[in-house]
């Protein structure tokens, strides 16, 4: 006879990928957030106080905000902290709810997917590659990295979640039934 599990599934390869990128997006998201405040309140400073602004500050910002946005949409997926309506889906039964998410979860995986796909045409193409930033000297393709980098983060946290979410199933399933 099979011995039924008392302990949750402990984590596998995926969950301890996501988890690391977890801890190294966290650790980036935060440097960023520290250098786009030090780039405003200097930008600020010189323009105002010094009447001497710094001419390449405002990229620099809209780079940095870009960089943060989409690292901190990463780190939303992974902790499920995106905005949703559940008056519906509080409402069915473990099995619907199961079935509900995990196609709320393809839906996530394709749309990364789909737009992590384009956004590497986009980054490699010849008018983004062989381009540099107008104020800072950098390459356009460093900067507009970020959208695959997301998109891939995306992706590996939502398989991650799909797992989680079979996984979660099932031991409540084989714990319903002893």
């Amino acid at each position: 006879m099979e011995e039924i599990q008392q302990t949750p599934p402990k984590p596998n390869i995926i969950s301890t990928i996501a988890n690391v990128i977890d801890r190294f997006l966290i650790w980036v998201s935060v440097a960023i957030g520290v250098a786009l405040t030090f780039n405003m309140i200097i930008a600020v400073a010189f323009r105002y106080v010094l009447n001497n602004p710094i001419f390449w500050a405002d990229e620099l910002s809209l780079y940095l905000f870009c960089w943060i946005t989409f690292l901190g949409a990463c780190l939303g997926v992974k902790r499920s902290d995106m905005a949703a309506v559940t008056i519906l889906i509080d409402r069915l039964s473990p099995k619907l709810r199961l079935i509900t998410d995990i196609f709320i979860q393809l839906s996530t995986l394709l749309f990364a997917s789909i737009i992590g796909y384009y956004s590497i045409l986009w980054v490699k193409s010849p008018s983004v590659v062989n381009q540099v930033s107008a104020t800072i000297p950098i390459n356009l393709w460093i900067l507009y990295s970020v959208v695959p980098i997301a998109m891939l983060c995306i992706i590996i946290f939502t398989i991650d979640h799909i797992n989680k979410l079979v996984q979660a199933y099932i031991f409540r399933a084989r714990r319903d039934a002893k």
